[in-house]
């Protein structure tokens, strides 16, 4: 069935090359796919199996015989339509970090006044969102973008109808100069080897309306102007633009900095360095799946834990996000999650080689 669907959204993608065929691949700085009409990036949904040696990611069980069908989301319970996350900095320096959640609509496509993205030909897979819970969406802030809409964020393109939420604006504090309960998208250092949990994403979590994709980004706005470093790609919805910009997978997503939000360690990557991007984050297609984006991915709604792919996450399940800070050689991902599904069976654990405890 993997093998199957893969194809079909290669397919689809080919569909369209001749409207995005100036955009280059991964490697030169962009992909067509980087217009997320389609809800899944770069790839398709799932097939991945662990992360790399030393990774204590679940591959889970036999993938090609997991139901991965869609399911309409007007069925889904209330409670399948959150996911609960907590983030917590085991590090001596303060993470500044920038959380973008994307959901897409489901589009019925057999309804002839639907207005389907340019890249959702193929609906792989459907959207998470049930249109009556549009306001659901909305009223936890989440951005709305309508149906034939595109919409620039950073370095990518969203197509619509789709909902975007950009966690306090990538503010470092919500009040500029205020104390440590003033941290917005941030989290304060460790207390010696004490772990310390964001204000919003607690230790016992916040519940979010359920995206389609969770991905790291600093758009270069606002206060993440001043730390970003890559280079950014120039009008992401422009499908003739000339390519440019950094790789998907070495786009900056967090820095370590100080009290004051000047970024602790060097600019560039490797030893002390003071950012890090998607391929050093747990659970990220750059991490485990290069088929797949810089962004970890909503499981079909019949997987469970035993079935997950190494970049899924759960409707009604949780995830606990640790930051940590070690430049050991060989490394290993500085942003780690440990994910459950809505029953608490634990489909991703951390990287072991961090020698972190549960959640």
């Amino acid at each position: 069935m993997i093998a199957e669907r893969f194809a079909q959204a290669v397919l689809g993608a080919a569909a369209v090359m001749v409207l995005l065929a100036a955009i280059a691949g991964c490697g030169g700085g962009g992909s067509y796919w980087e217009y997320m009409g389609n809800p899944y990036g770069e790839g398709t949904g799932g097939g991945g199996t662990t992360g790399p040696g030393g990774s204590a990611t679940t591959p889970g069980g036999q993938l090609g015989t997991v139901d991965r069908s869609h399911v309409d989301p007007c069925t889904e319970p209330l409670s399948r339509k959150f996911v609960t996350i907590s983030m917590r900095n085991h590090c001596q320096d303060y993470i500044h970090y920038f959380l973008v959640a994307i959901a897409f609509v489901d589009v019925d496509q057999t309804d002839p006044n639907a207005t389907i993205p340019t890249l959702d030909d193929t609906q792989f897979p459907d959207g998470a969102v049930c249109p009556a819970d549009i306001p659901l969406y909305t009223q936890f802030g989440y951005q709305f973008i309508s149906a034939g809409q595109r919409q620039a964020f950073g370095d990518y393109c969203i197509g619509g109808p789709a909902l975007v939420y950009f966690h306090r604006a990538g503010q470092f504090r919500t009040i500029a100069g205020g104390g440590p309960m003033s941290l917005g998208s941030a989290i304060a250092p460790a207390q010696g080897t004490i772990p310390t949990y964001d204000e919003f994403f607690t230790s016992a979590g916040a519940q979010i309306p359920v995206p389609d994709l969770i991905m790291w980004h600093n758009p270069g706005t606002g206060e993440g102007g001043a730390l970003k470093i890559s280079s950014p790609r120039l009008n992401p919805c422009d499908p003739g633009q000339t390519p440019s910009g950094a790789a998907i997978c070495e786009r900056d997503a967090f820095y370590y900095v100080d009290e004051g939000d000047l970024m602790s360690g060097s600019r560039q990557l490797g030893p002390n360095s003071g950012r890090r991007v998607p391929r050093e984050i747990q659970g990220t297609g750059c991490e485990c799946n290069p088929l797949h984006g810089a962004y970890h991915i909503l499981a079909p709604s019949r997987v469970t834990a035993t079935g997950a792919a190494c970049d899924e996450f759960f409707r009604g399940g949780r995830i606990l996000f640790a930051f940590v800070r070690d430049d050991r050689t060989p490394a290993f991902p500085q942003l780690l999650w440990r994910v459950t599904d809505a029953a608490g069976s634990i489909a991703h654990d951390f990287d072991r080689r961090a020698g972190l405890p549960g959640g």
